[in-house]
């Protein structure tokens, strides 16, 4: 089963990718993403990634949508069936376990084969010796209080949240505990293909 993993707000897609069901259980739903997968991905107007300017700009420059591709080695991504985050496992060319992206965002939606959220700016990387790296907190700092987004309140929570994923990690519980580390995708598997629809009503919530 294909599913089109779409981050967005206002009712409207920003990115999307395609992945593959590869574990469906009461926890979430476990998806394969292999490199070269169709994705909408947002720009700024001119064509430029949108870490190619300050935070500041990053926000207020007019953006376009476009298809593009995953970039990168295939990934395993985990979006639970309650929680506001989602976990991807990163791998090397070789397919050796890189780490894991703790993504804060809120709680995935699920309908279709659609599942939408909306992102929260805040990660963590997690070496597989399980040390934590926090990224991108500036971003996280400059939305905070704006509208649409987390308030203060709102960002202690969401902070709080990465912090028992980090101590999760530390201690090899689900859903850090060895699982996918070592994941193969079958390789007789098609190409994913972008449905024409994906640009559906977003349905997440901030």
């Amino acid at each position: 089963m294909t599913v089109l993993y779409r981050y967005g707000r206002d009712g409207r897609t920003r990115f999307a990718r395609t992945g593959r069901v590869i574990a469906d259980t009461a926890d979430g739903v476990t998806l394969w993403t292999a490199a070269g997968s169709p994705q909408i991905e947002s720009l700024l107007a001119d064509g430029r990634p949108l870490r190619s300017v300050p935070v500041a700009d990053r926000f207020a420059l007019p953006r376009i949508r476009r298809e593009t591709t995953w970039r990168g080695p295939g990934i395993v991504q985990f979006a639970p069936t309650a929680g506001e985050f989602s976990i991807s496992w990163f791998f090397t060319d070789q397919g050796d376990f890189e780490g894991w992206y703790v993504n804060l965002e809120s709680q995935p939606v699920r309908h279709d084969h659609f599942i939408d959220s909306t992102d929260r700016a805040l990660d963590v990387w997690i070496t597989p010796d399980r040390i934590p790296h926090w990224k991108d907190e500036d971003e996280f700092a400059h939305l905070t209080d704006r509208p649409g987004r987390w308030t203060t309140t709102e960002a202690t929570a969401i902070r709080a949240t990465a912090t028992a994923l980090v101590s999760r990690a530390a201690a090899a519980e689900f859903p850090f505990d060895g699982r996918w580390t070592d994941y193969r995708p079958d390789p007789t598997w098609p190409p994913l293909t972008l449905p024409p629809n994906w640009d559906d009503p977003h349905l997440a919530t901030p």
